[in-house]
């Protein structure tokens, strides 16, 4: 698939199949994420996680009345160290973005999660079985799975002003 084809399919996916993406697929995003541009090059400052275990699964869903993460088989968490430049939230952004974009290049579905972060930074319980290294906090949350129905890409549009 052409890139600019993977961003214009790119969607956030609602509704999954209850099937585990395959470890091969799961390699091939990870790594995606890996290539992302990580400011002054501080790759050391990022971290993944990759929750697969249906009960820890449900452990998260079930920090609040409806399903978060809408039953993703896999979920992944980037963490970031902030060294003081305050570049852990944009890093972040630039490693889950490759990543989405690789899953969508696969035929995976994906969905950005915002809820799931902060409800996990609330609950030590939870945040404590991240296992993170200290100084490492959770930023980003991808949902990633097979979709269970097909959602059709929408075109946007962003003004755009010239200075020439």
């Amino acid at each position: 698939m052409e890139t600019f084809e993977a961003i214009k399919k790119r969607v956030s996916v609602r509704e999954y199949f209850d099937k585990q993406i395959s470890d091969a697929e799961l390699e091939k995003v990870l790594k995606a994420g890996m290539q992302a541009p990580i400011g002054r090059g501080k790759y050391y400052d990022m971290h993944i996680t990759v929750i697969q275990n249906k009960d820890f699964l449900k452990k998260i869903d079930n920090l609040t009345d409806r399903h978060i993460f809408y039953q993703t088989p896999t979920l992944i968490i980037v963490s970031a160290r902030d060294d003081g430049h305050g570049l852990d939230k944009e890093n972040s952004a630039c490693v889950m973005e490759n990543m989405i974009l690789e899953a969508t290049d696969l035929g995976l579905g994906t969905v950005y999660l915002n809820l799931v972060i902060g409800l996990i930074k609330e609950n030590k319980d939870v945040l404590k079985e991240l296992n993170l290294e200290d100084g490492f906090v959770p930023i980003a949350a991808l949902g990633i799975g097979y979709s269970a129905k097909e959602v059709e890409p929408k075109v946007h549009e962003i003004e755009v002003s010239y200075i020439k």
